[in-house]
């Protein structure tokens, strides 16, 4: 019973690591500044807010022909994602919302349905503990939550209002049984299946990347069962379709017309930008090594060095190399020439918590070498260890420790720009191996806009869709509190006198506008660890050169 308080603990840790940081422009709020408004949130939560309500009102009736044609036949309904990720956001926002005061003008209330990603997160840290504390220790359970928490790029994603951390809850949801039942010497049984097939349903209610798993899941069950695999896998598989199917309504209005609309939509969606390597890149055409490089680029490094340590230990249980391979698959999917990928490691942020499970077996496992209390490969004569495998579990600790302490980002506002060691930190990852900036646009936060002058006309460039300037008017208490007009910049320099916000993602910021122009004056500034999110210049008196467009790709 203590060692589930442990990991509830934990949990309840992770829920207010996240929370600390979700206040992203209210007006006279006592929360710390965290990020901006980021691009899709404002259509998470409204989507969220929509669907939930409906379900309020209708009830199980929801899930009735008629009704769903009403709720899910509306052009108000987007079926652009399933429906799970979004809800868990909604929720948050209709039970939240009262005890953040600071956004009563704004047509949602975004800290509030940040909470659903804060609490994402929570679950996911409960679960990877509980199942590692049953499946190895207590000791192993707690470095793995440790060892995820100390990921930028995972806490990050928990202050933000879109479906990544709800996806990675289900990752791991679908995972977890599969490394408990499907790693065992014989197939699972007919109750496993159907709750593994549960699960993997859900995850497909959550995001598309739950079709990442089934080539995964056939190809290992075939592996270890051979032809007692094909019972265990028709049910998997049929149970999941038959919960992704039942739980999203919308595919029934067509059932063949909007599955292949929205397998469609997955595959060919408008085309972004990535700035990699100091070159601008569509989408598709992104170098196939990119998942690798900005997971390696965004892991800590004491994540990275106790993964490699047990990896070279070798003698992986078949729990850890399903775990391994779960890592694997997605990195080798989004290097696939054509396969789009973009926004750094948000498409494969679901493999975190078991590169942090991989890793924990490795910090065990160095802390028990060091302290002279292991035996190598658990044989009776191996208990003595050779003198340099001891000092170089040494010196991964000491260096271990050293990283963190220099490189310890997550209670930062912008985790997601947050850069390890291994890619020379943050400043040497932009400005020298040539990595994106922001993302998100999350550095137009509270402390950006408390710079910005009253009842001021801004130019915005880039603007990345349609409805962002109107999002932050809507969305943003601060900017309404102040007054501020925001127009898109039309990249007619003599027709744009005055003030003029930069957004610093270099994908879509045309290299003319990253400096400043001669006679330019700086007014407003958000930087991180010595980077520039965004800057707003006065170019009254300054004298614009001619802007290049960007090359044809």
């Amino acid at each position: 019973m203590k060692s589930i308080l442990i990991s509830v603990l934990f949990a309840v840790i992770a829920f207010f690591l996240a929370a600390a940081r979700i206040n992203h422009g209210l007006v006279d709020s006592p929360l710390p500044s965290g990020p901006g408004l980021t691009l899709d949130e404002s259509f998470n939560i409204g989507q969220g807010i929509y669907v939930l309500e409906a379900f309020l009102h209708h009830g199980p009736l929801l899930f009735t022909t008629s009704t769903a044609e009403e709720v899910f036949g509306d052009p108000a309904y987007l079926p652009d994602f399933p429906p799970l990720g979004r809800v868990i956001l909604g929720a948050a926002h209709q039970t939240t919302s009262w005890a953040i005061p600071g956004a009563e003008r704004s047509t949602f209330n975004v800290p509030a349905a940040r909470l659903g990603s804060c609490f994402a997160l929570a679950v996911t840290v409960l679960l990877l503990m509980e199942f590692v504390r049953r499946r190895y220790d207590l000791a192993t359970a707690v470095a793995a939550a440790v060892l995820l928490l100390l990921m930028p790029r995972v806490v990050g994603h928990a202050r933000l209002a879109t479906q990544e951390m709800a996806t990675t809850l289900a990752w791991l949801a679908t995972l977890v049984p599969l490394m408990a039942w499907w790693t065992k010497d014989t197939p699972p049984t007919n109750r496993q299946s159907l709750i593994s097939g549960l699960l993997w349903g859900l995850l497909m209610l959550t995001k598309v990347q739950g079709l990442l798993l089934p080539p995964l899941v056939i190809v290992w069950a075939i592996w270890f069962f051979r032809w007692s695999a094909i019972k265990p896998l028709a049910l998997w598989g049929v149970t999941g379709l038959v919960v992704f199917y039942a739980g999203w309504p919308w595919l029934w209005l067509d059932p063949l017309g909007h599955t292949l609309l929205y397998v469609s939509k997955t595959a060919d969606r408008p085309t972004l930008y990535v700035w990699y390597l100091g070159q601008r890149f569509a989408d598709k055409a992104v170098p196939w090594h990119y998942p690798f490089v900005m997971t390696l680029a965004t892991l800590p490094v004491s994540v990275a060095l106790f993964a490699l340590w047990r990896i070279g230990a070798r003698q992986f249980t078949r729990v850890e190399c399903l775990a391994a391979a779960s890592v694997l698959w997605p990195l080798i999917v989004f290097a696939l020439p054509g396969t789009p990928v973009y926004d750094g490691v948000r498409l494969f942020v679901v493999i975190m918590p078991l590169v942090a499970f991989i890793a924990a077996r490795g910090l065990v496992s160095v802390l028990r070498l060091v302290s002279g209390r292991i035996r190598v490969l658990n044989r009776p004569d191996s208990a003595t260890v050779p003198r340099w495998k001891t000092n170089v579990a040494r010196c991964f600790c000491v260096v271990a420790v050293i990283t963190t302490v220099r490189q310890f980002a997550v209670h930062e506002p912008f985790c997601l720009a947050e850069y390890s060691l291994t890619a020379l930190g943050t400043q040497g990852a932009v400005e020298v191996l040539g990595l994106e900036a922001s993302y998100w646009s999350d550095g137009l936060n509270t402390e950006f806009w408390k710079q910005v002058p009253e009842n001021s006309t801004i130019y915005v460039a880039p603007v990345s869709h349609q409805f962002q300037l109107d999002d932050i008017r809507q969305l943003v208490p601060i900017v309404r509190q102040r007054k501020i007009t925001l127009l898109p910049f039309e990249y007619q320099p003599e027709k744009q006198r005055g003030l003029v916000l930069l957004n610093h993602r270099l994908a879509d910021l045309r290299p003319d506008l990253r400096t400043d122009p001669p006679g330019a004056k700086l007014v407003a500034e958000s930087r991180y660890r010595g980077v520039v999110l965004a800057r707003l210049i006065d170019t009254t008196e300054g004298t614009w050169p001619e802007l290049a467009d960007w090359p044809e790709k």
